[in-house]
């Protein structure tokens, strides 16, 4: 009742203390029929709230046991956890899984879903999708940070720079902000400039603030109208190897593949090449 709620409180302890009531309540009914000790049910009241409330087995068991010291209690212990997690998996799922529902904080299962074996990457693939040349113009990039809240974009070097458009990597929004930072950067044509970024710039300014700290926000960038019609080539700060899937791989892969290598961005490219 009270896990979630912004005030001192827990899960564990009133679990346990609303089981055992249960259990012992149970136990006093039953005195009269039975010669067991009533804190025998409380205990497995407690097991069963915790195991039909959490769905963990093996751990509530441990922790139950190290509560008791009474090693002739697993068995017990064990069935009751057991026959609550089986009983409460065809209802719904735990408090834990129900509270990141609530919240809305993205989760992925450790596993696939069943629906997934029959789409492919392609179709879960959502829009508008905003990418970047190789040598893109300043007003796109602000304009892009600006309209979105997602920290990687794909870079496409399109003609001239290519004989048909393809994937050059992928750029994080981090290092978008200090490219923009540095207005000496911005060339005036579409040109190649290389190395000289990287001179400009401090591979330092690149890497991840921590705490909070030199945080740079697209709302403090001072960027003139003018500035916005110059180009910036972002081919310097761009990962050129970025985890890819083709668009006809199994969704269930390519989750599997995101969740086990801890991914925050994976690409989907066209089967075709030198379709953008």
């Amino acid at each position: 009742v009270t896990y979630g709620v912004a005030i001192p409180s827990g899960l564990f302890i009133p679990v346990i203390l609303a089981g055992a009531s249960y259990g012992r309540l149970i136990g006093t009914v039953l005195d009269q029929f039975t010669v067991l000790d009533t804190g025998l049910f409380a205990l497995l009241g407690a097991a069963s709230f915790l195991g039909g409330t959490m769905r963990m087995t093996v751990s509530l068991c441990v922790i139950l046991l190290e509560l008791t010291d009474n090693l002739l209690m697993l068995p017990l212990v064990m069935l009751v956890l057991l026959i609550s997690k089986t009983v409460a998996d065809c209802f719904n799922k735990g408090v834990y899984d129900q509270i990141v529902e609530f919240k809305g904080l993205p989760y992925m299962e450790a596993h696939a879903e069943p629906y997934m074996r029959n789409l492919v990457a392609g179709d879960v693939v959502s829009g508008p999708l905003f990418s970047f040349c190789g040598i893109e113009k300043v007003g796109n990039i602000v304009h892009a940070l600006k309209v979105t809240k997602h920290h990687g974009f794909p870079v496409i070097d399109e003609p001239p720079l290519t004989d048909s458009p393809e994937l050059c990597g992928l750029v994080l929004r981090s290092h978008l902000l200090v490219l923009l930072k540095h207005r000496t950067l911005f060339t005036r044509e579409r040109v190649v400039t290389g190395s000289t970024i990287m001179n400009k710039v401090k591979a330092s300014d690149f890497a991840k603030p921590g705490l909070g700290r030199g945080i740079i926000r697209v709302e403090d960038l001072d960027i003139s109208q003018e500035d916005m019609e110059m180009f910036v080539d972002l081919h310097p700060i761009t990962n050129t190897s970025p985890y890819t899937v083709v668009e006809t791989m199994s969704l269930a892969k390519a989750a599997l593949l995101f969740r086990e290598l801890g991914l925050r961005h994976l690409l989907v490219v066209p089967k075709k090449p030198g379709v953008s």
